[in-house]
């Protein structure tokens, strides 16, 4: 089970301030186990952004109240899995900014005119747009990089094992025209779907690049994991949009919520859930009820069904009459399981909370 403190004393002290904060609140178990153990991606983006803020505002709470039911759910089917592509799927080997060089020598121009990341235009021509002289220098700069584009080793055995589960893969990025073609020449027939921010007039973190990249892809929003390695556009982006993410953090920094959610190597990004050995206490939880949940209602039911015959045996008249109807509407779902989960689940959490407050 990780680690579920923060390591650097500054963060382990706002921490403490949020952590409190939540516990003394209504549902306040609900939210800690939550905000302590954030491995929907949501609760993440949602911990994260209260221990950077410092304080805990009520949206935010309502939103962690809200990711902290859904935990009782199961999981969404992925029908599709989304990379982004630099620093997740590919790297620059010499990086260059030939369009940031570009844009440095006519700022006021380029605030006017639409982003080389949302039309399709090349580096000339979006100099000549600015007013600037054919960027002869600025071409060798981008020529060098995308000579040196290069995949990260794990990248095609990643897209491989997506494919391999029948589940749509997706390249899904914020990049410029020039960029595109080096990028679909090593990856090939692997992608089944490219949503790049040039072609689409949209980019990351808009809730547009994903509304048209789910539509595209043919699935649900909550359907889709994006897997990416920035922060903002990758997991705050796919969050608010209704989606799952996974945050590639190749170096291993990633801060104390962004960590239950991160990954190393792609590989581990999909299925939406990391290996055994990262799993939390109320993961493990849940896969024991979820496991055993025949069981466990037939002993949760009889236990109310002998609560609910002990209560008509001692009520009279009206009384009676209600206890004995709450009895029958007990005995319509012996054969419910599912209505038993999520108080299992409840009481598990409950159980583990006190458990650390002891």
């Amino acid at each position: 089970m990780a680690d579920t403190q923060p390591s650097n004393p500054a963060e382990q002290a706002v921490y403490a301030v949020v952590l409190a904060d939540l516990a003394g609140r209504d549902r306040g178990s609900e939210a800690v186990a939550a905000f302590r153990e954030p491995t929907d991606p949501a609760a993440a983006v949602i911990a994260d952004a209260m221990i950077r803020a410092g304080t805990v505002s009520d949206d935010l709470y309502a939103r962690l109240l809200a990711v902290a039911d859904r935990r009782y759910a199961r999981r969404p089917v992925t029908r599709a899995v989304a990379f982004d592509a630099f620093g997740t799927l590919v790297r620059i080997g010499r990086k260059r900014h030939p369009f940031e060089r570009v844009i440095r020598q006519a700022r006021d121009r380029a605030a006017e005119l639409p982003s080389p990341m949302v039309q399709p235009i090349g580096l000339a021509d979006y100099a000549g747009a600015l007013g600037l002289p054919h960027p002869d220098a600025g071409l060798v700069a981008l020529n060098e990089e995308l000579a040196t584009i290069a995949l990260y080793p794990d990248t095609l055995d990643a897209l491989r094992k997506v494919r391999a589960d029948g589940v749509k893969v997706a390249v899904a990025s914020n990049l410029a025209l020039p960029y595109a073609a080096p990028l679909k020449a090593l990856l090939g027939d692997l992608v089944d779907v490219w949503h790049l921010s040039f072609a689409e007039g949209a980019i990351k973190p808009d809730r547009a690049f994903y509304g048209s990249l789910t539509a595209k892809l043919g699935c649900e929003a909550d359907e889709l994991l994006m897997v990416g390695d920035t922060w903002r556009d990758d997991v705050v982006g796919a969050v608010e949009a209704g989606s799952r993410a996974r945050w590639v953090d190749r170096e291993g920094r990633a801060s104390h919520a962004r960590r239950f959610i991160a990954v190393r190597e792609l590989a581990d990004a999909y299925p939406d859930r990391g290996p055994a050995t990262q799993q939390t206490e109320i993961e493990l939880l849940i896969e024991s009820i979820d496991a055993n949940l025949d069981y466990l209602h037939n002993q949760r039911w009889a236990i109310e069904a002998g609560r609910l015959r002990h209560a008509v045996a001692n009520a009279y008249g009206a009384e009676r009459a209600a206890a004995t109807q709450a009895l029958n509407d007990h005995y319509d779902t012996r054969d419910q399981p599912e209505i038993s989960r999520s108080v299992l689940i409840r009481d598990a959490m409950v159980a583990v909370e006190a458990r650390r407050r002891v």
